[in-house]
């Protein structure tokens, strides 16, 4: 079983949203906490795919590097046969 981590933002949303609704908080108190709730996801979802963009570049460009800076084998001297 995989378990993902997930951000303190996105708790401290739920749980602010379940303190509201245990108090019996008014239903644009509520609304407010799903919507941090969601906005909360939304951008740890963001950085998560903005982390992998950059580390999926970061080895593309260092494999990059690696092609270039590798110099080309050496080729064996052609022997060539003259007859003077």
């Amino acid at each position: 079983m995989i378990v993902y981590p997930i951000p303190v933002e996105v708790t401290q949303a739920r749980i602010q949203l379940v303190v509201d609704q245990t108090a019996k908080a008014p239903p644009n108190t509520i609304n407010e906490d799903l919507k941090a709730v969601y906005d909360a996801k939304s951008h740890a979802q963001q950085a998560q795919v903005n982390q992998h963009v950059r580390q999926h570049t970061e080895r593309h460009v260092e494999k990059r590097v690696e092609h270039v800076e590798q110099p080309a084998p050496a080729e064996p001297a052609a022997l060539v046969d003259v007859k003077v």
